[in-house]
This record gives structure tokens, C-alpha cells and sequence, in this order.
């Protein structure tokens, strides 16, 4: 999921850089497209991480284990 965001991070980076290139408005380009490179990264995180509790919805966390076994 980390990487999810650096590259997120990344490629808004380089489109604001670009844009700043094209129109040369330094440095408001590649702070927005940080900006939004950051929040579509945090989207990208929250919906796999949502992916992930949704898979592992069903899987028992050891509650049910009965109480005459002990660890070793």
C-alpha cells in the first residue's frame, strides 16, 4: 500500500512539474499536483484497505479457540 502512495505522489509531482514546463507558472503547478497527488494517494490506500478487511471478514481471530489449550 506504501508504494501505492509514493507512486501516487510521484506522478502528481511529475504532471505539476510538466504543467509548470508548459505554462511556466512555477511553482504553483507542482504544488498542486502534489496536493493532489497526496489525496488521490490516500484514496488509493483507503480503498484497498477496505479490500483487505473485506477479505479477511471471515476469518476467525482465535476467540473461538477453546480455553483448555495453552501456548506453548
Amino acid at each position: 500500500m506504501s508504494t501505492e502512495l509514493v507512486v501516487s505522489v510521484m506522478v502528481g509531482l511529475g504532471l505539476g512539474y510538466g504543467f509548470d514546463r508548459l505554462v511556466g507558472s512555477t511553482p504553483w503547478g507542482l504544488l498542486v499536483g502534489l496536493g493532489l497527488g497526496f489525496a488521490a494517494g490516500i484514496k488509493t490506500v483507503l480503498i484497498s484497505a477496505d479490500k483487505m478487511a473485506e477479505q479477511s471478514a471471515g476469518i476467525p481471530k482465535g476467540d473461538d479457540m477453546p480455553d483448555d489449550i495453552e501456548d506453548e
